[in-house]
């Protein structure tokens, strides 16, 4: 009788597994089939957007899984003009690979410092500085390519310039790092290739993303988790090794310095002049009134850490005679303010360390000054 009775518990069991996965089914079936006859457009520009995954270069959400870099901006991919690249996978209009006769290829590289997070394309530094240099030179033979990617470090920077950044062949590099190296240093069992910090696994939680049904659960149960865009913590950071403890976090931030930082700029250094490419640096301007925006790093120890990547920067430009533009020095000359008001004329900052558009384009004037006579000599002005 018991045994009996256990079967038919199992049977009843199996019947309602088998009912809920057909359910699970049609629900998935019906929502593919809602979207693609057009029903409910906002809900589903919504759902495309929810952690997509970055196995494949294409599809929702702007970021791919890359072999070397971790990874890189999908080609073509839009949504408005926040988020927009051109064919071969940097923010911004189209340029041709083979750089056309008697143009002067400038590429930034960097951060979200350098790719313009919170502004349109048209609304950053690289932006800028190309329109300020084509005036000053009256010539549109002047191209400024923004090689900007949210969330890298100088580890991503290296190698996105030697798979991505060389192949376009550009005359002049401008690397505006700072900030994003102090992740790592934060982390335990620092090692200086940030195998620590960075992961490569693009799926998290595997597969499930692809699911209509599970990005309408992550819609009603988690809104923030419909931030693909723009949060890549989950994807590529290997978050078991971010301790809770602040003071466990300090502790790995002083046991560690910005030796890694300072190497891998002296191999982006020597890599472009192996490549007959001129090197610029930058030093990183952090606002003096530093807003805390995230929980990664105590925000007094935000200045510490890019004061001392200032100077691994300046040294590597002293020592292996390269150019440098002293922004964080220019931008302590611009007047105090609260970075949260954005009143026209007066906020350069969004928040610490992003520019707004104004910012941006005081940034560019100060790289200006700094690569103007370079461009000059190599232009035979």
């Amino acid at each position: 009788m018991q045994h009996q009775s256990s079967s038919l518990i199992a049977k009843y069991l199996a019947m309602i597994l088998i009912a809920i996965m057909l359910s699970l089914a049609a629900g998935e079936v019906s929502l593919r089939v809602a979207k693609s006859v057009g029903l409910f457009p906002e809900l589903f520009d919504r759902l495309g957007r929810a952690k997509p995954p970055i196995d494949r270069k294409d599809g929702p959400g702007m970021y791919y899984a890359h072999p070397h870099s971790a990874y890189a901006l999908k080609p073509s991919y839009t949504k408005g003009n926040f988020q927009k690249t051109n064919s071969l996978g940097f923010r911004g209009e189209e340029f041709s690979l083979e750089k056309p006769p008697g143009v002067y290829r400038i590429v930034a590289i960097g951060g979200s410092t350098t790719f313009g997070v919170y502004l349109p394309y048209d609304e950053t530094c690289p932006h800028y500085l190309q329109a300020q240099l084509r005036e000053h030179f009256d010539t549109d033979k002047i191209e400024v390519i923004n090689a900007g990617l949210t969330g890298s470090t100088t580890a991503e920077s290296l190698h996105r310039l030697i798979t991505q950044v060389h192949p376009t062949n550009p005359d002049m590099e401008i690397t505006y790092n700072g900030y994003n190296d102090l992740l790592p240093r934060v982390f335990n069992d620092f090692q200086q290739d940030y195998y620590h910090f960075r992961k490569s696994d693009p799926n998290n939680p595997p597969g499930l993303s692809r699911f209509m049904l599970w990005r309408l659960a992550l819609l009603a149960l988690n809104p923030i988790a419909f931030a693909g865009d723009y949060d890549l913590t989950s994807i590529n950071w290997q978050i078991q090794n971010l301790s809770d403890s602040d003071s466990i976090r300090m502790e790995n931030f002083y046991n560690s310095d910005a030796s890694a930082y300072q190497a891998n700029l002296e191999y982006m250094v020597n890599s472009l002049r192996g490549n007959g490419v001129q090197p610029v640096l930058a030093t990183f301007a952090i606002h003096p009134d530093i807003i805390h925006w995230n929980d990664y790093i105590p925000a007094f120890r935000w200045a510490e850490g890019v004061g001392q990547n200032n100077m691994a920067t300046q040294n590597v430009a002293k020592e292996l005679n390269v150019p440098l533009v002293p922004f964080a020095k220019k931008a302590e000359d611009w007047p105090a303010h609260n970075p949260w008001r954005k009143e026209e004329g007066q906020c350069c900052y969004s928040d610490s360390i992003h520019m707004t558009a104004i910012g941006n384009e005081r940034k560019a004037e100060i790289f200006t000054e700094t690569i103007e006579p370079i461009i000059s000599e190599a232009l035979g002005r």
